[in-house]
Parts: C-alpha cells; structure tokens; sequence
C-alpha cells in the first residue's frame, strides 16, 4: 500500500473505534450495528476482571459471535451510565482490507439512578482487535478486551 492509503486507513481504524466509544456510551444500538463485520467475534470475558479466563465473575461466558449477537448482548449489559475513553492507537494494516491493533482504553460504569454508591466499575486496559474493510468501510472483525486494572464494587 501507498503510505497516504495506508494513513488513511489508520485514520479511518481510529475514527471507527471513537464511534464505538459513542455508540456505547449514549446507548445508540443502531449505530453500534455498522460497527462490527456480520461474522465478528467480541470477547469481553475480562469486562470486570484482570483474570483473563473471567473466572469468578459473570462474565465468563461473554464471548459473542456476530454482529447480531453482539448488539443484543452489549445493549443488554450495558444499560447503566458508562463513560469509555480509548486512545494511543497502535494500527498496523496488514492489507487494503485488513488490519489489526491494541488500544488502551479506560472506563467507568455508575450505578442505575437511586443506588447510593459512587461507581460499580473503573478499569484500565486495552481492547486487542482485528479489523477489515467491507464495501470501503473498515469494521471490527474481532475485538478481545484485557485488564491491567479494575476497581468494582459489588452489586
């Protein structure tokens, strides 16, 4: 790839997961469907551990497959009041269609209005992700999210 084509797809692989990030935080379930591939696979067993298997949590079986699949599952979750911040991108494209990255991210995740505690969740991480570009637009094709930190309190 020319070094402009391959900026531009960075450019466009950066812009794509800060929609995420919006879609995510302001609940926008349609949009959150251009996001993904048809046949994406979303792995956030660690969305409230740094065990990596998820272990002691209910998360362990958050591991999703298809953009379908995805939404429903992300809309169902994340129904609280969340702020996500991703950022220092490392992309490296691999092709004109495909593309692959780790970007740090940090969250928060408040409690449903009337719950007297301050946070249910702070954490630290990254998301680990494999993109493509379908139709000249790039989308997630696999997204694994790891923990470096996470404070939770319990529900």
């Amino acid at each position: 790839m020319e070094t402009v084509d391959r900026l531009w797809a960075i450019e466009q692989i950066k812009q794509l997961k800060a929609r995420y990030f919006r879609f995510l935080d302001t609940k926008d379930w349609e949009g959150m469907r251009t996001i993904w591939t048809d046949d994406a696979v979303f792995d956030a067993r660690t969305a409230k551990t740094i065990d990596a298997s998820g272990a002691g949590t209910d998360a362990a079986d958050w591991v999703w497959t298809g953009c379908d699949a995805i939404v429903t599952a992300i809309s169902a979750v994340a129904n609280l009041p969340t702020a996500h911040h991703g950022h220092c991108h490392e992309i490296e494209v691999l092709s004109a269609t495909d593309a692959r990255g780790v970007i740090a991210m940090e969250d928060y995740v408040w409690p449903a209005p009337g719950d007297t505690r301050r946070t249910l969740l702070h954490g630290f991480g990254h998301y680990h992700e494999e993109y493509r570009c379908v139709n000249g637009r790039w989308q997630i094709r696999r997204s694994r999210i790891s923990r470096l930190n996470v404070m939770a309190t319990e529900p």
